[in-house]
C-alpha cells in the first residue's frame, strides 16, 4: 500500500461499514480488512493506515483474531502478517449486510430521482389519452 492509499483510512474515512457499525477501533480495523480482503498487513501497516494508537491496536486486534475474522497468514522475521479470513462465516455475513445495505441505498436514491405523479398530473395524462 502506498501513502495515498493509506491516507484513505484516516479518522475522517466514511464507508458503508462504518456508517452501519460506528467508528469504534474494532470497526475501523475490520473496515480496513474488508476493504482490502487480499492484502496482508503487519501491525505497523495497520497502525499507519488507521492512524491508531499502538496500545489501542494491540488491545483490539487479539479479539478480532479470536473471532476468526482476521488470521495470521505468515511471518516475516518477527512480524506477523494479518489478512481477512475468507473462510469465516462472520466475514460472509458482514459482506452480505454491506451488499444488502448498499443495494437498499441505491434503490432509495433511484426512487428519489423518479418523479412521482401527483393527482393533477395523473388527471392531465388521463385526459390526454382520451
Amino acid at each position: 500500500m502506498d501513502d495515498q492509499e493509506i491516507s484513505r483510512y484516516g479518522a475522517e474515512r466514511e464507508s458503508i461499514f462504518l456508517s452501519l457499525f460506528g467508528r469504534s477501533p474494532q470497526s475501523r480495523i475490520l473496515d480496513l480488512f474488508l476493504d482490502n480482503p487480499l492484502y496482508e498487513f503487519t501491525k505497523n501497516e495497520i497502525l499507519l493506515a488507521l492512524g491508531m494508537a499502538k496500545v489501542t491496536l494491540y488491545s483490539k486486534l487479539p479479539d478480532i483474531e479470536r473471532s476468526n475474522v482476521v488470521v495470521i497468514t505468515r511471518k516475516i522475521g518477527k512480524a506477523n502478517l494479518y489478512r481477512l479470513n475468507p473462510e469465516s462465516d462472520i466475514v460472509d455475513h458482514l459482506r452480505y449486510i454491506i451488499r444488502s445495505y448498499s443495494t437498499a441505498l441505491a434503490l432509495q436514491e433511484a426512487d428519489d430521482e423518479i418523479p412521482v405523479l401527483g393527482d393533477d398530473t395523473e388527471k392531465q395524462v388521463l385526459v390526454a389519452k382520451e
